[in-house]
């Protein structure tokens, strides 16, 4: 009877370990889930009479298309990366000769 008893206290610590090894799994997941905040406030430096045309997310950079001017060199994809901010580049458009 005493072999017993122990087995029944043991399987009832284990259950209650168990579960709370389940709860510290879900809370840590859905602290996890949440989507990055981002970088803030950024600035963004465009030619006189350029404007944003579009914003989008792509592979995880954001791509901003501007447009205006051609001679202003409005035509250009800016490539930025959304945690930090930092530019990673621009694609500039130029007129042939």
């Amino acid at each position: 009877m005493r072999a017993l008893k122990a087995a029944v206290i043991l399987m009832g610590i284990l259950i209650v370990g168990g579960l709370a090894l389940l709860a510290y799994a879900v809370v840590g997941g859905l602290s996890g889930a949440r989507p990055d905040v981002g970088f803030g406030d950024t600035t963004v430096v465009l030619p006189p009479g350029c404007v944003i045309a579009e914003a989008r997310v792509a592979d995880g950079t954001l791509v901003l298309r501007t447009d205006g001017p051609t001679e202003r060199g409005c035509q250009q994809v800016i490539l930025l990366d959304p945690k930090s901010g930092r530019e990673l580049g621009r694609v500039k458009a130029q007129v042939g000769p």
